[in-house]
């Protein structure tokens, strides 16, 4: 079981008890998961701050409040990299880029095909083989549908990239956390 696995259970666990005898009790890995999200957040290379990484996990654990959270990352993101490809936004503009491609990120699924990337078979509720007109196959909403104005789709592109790119970081800064204690 992986490090988000133990952190999912810990996360909704009532014992939260600390044993000596184990580095990986519930209160080790919420433990592990708070100095990660130090790290990432306050890194002395801003190279390698990643200060979305621990709330987009919290996210996808079920925690809808970080929404808020990432969304003001995301939009400060927006805003500084719109500046740096001299596209014109606006701060709200920026806010509400960010909402968008967290809501294409948490869930892009293609509605008409219920993101088999197929149409079920008229009067049925079995799929066909006609791929769906919408999605091309995919089963995900093409990701420029879901941003507009058009000019904007650069920093959106670069924002879905950066949201990949963080949400692998979480785990490997936690389980760096709990390396001490472990034996290798």
């Amino acid at each position: 079981m992986g490090i988000v696995d133990r952190y999912a259970g810990a996360v909704r666990s009532s014992d939260l008890k600390s044993e000596e005898r184990t580095t990986h009790s519930d209160s080790d890995v919420l433990g592990a998961m708070g100095v990660a999200d130090r790290r990432l957040t306050h890194d002395r290379n801003p190279r390698w701050q990643s200060p979305l990484s621990v709330p987009l996990l919290r996210l996808f654990m079920g925690d809808n409040h970080a929404a808020s959270q990432i969304v003001a990352i995301l939009a400060d993101m927006a805003w500084r990299k719109a500046r740096q490809l001299e596209v014109r936004m606006t701060v709200l503009q920026s806010e509400d880029l960010a909402r968008a491609c967290l809501a294409w990120h948490r869930d892009g699924t293609c509605k008409p095909c219920g993101g088999h990337g197929v149409l079920k078979i008229p009067g049925t509720s079995v799929l066909g083989d006609r791929d769906c007109g919408v999605c091309k196959g995919t089963g995900r909403i093409p990701f420029e549908r879901a941003i507009h104005p058009p000019e904007f789709r650069p920093v959106a592109g670069w924002l879905e990239s950066e949201m990949t790119r963080a949400s692998s970081k979480a785990g490997t800064e936690a389980m760096n956390a709990l390396a001490p204690k472990l034996d290798l």
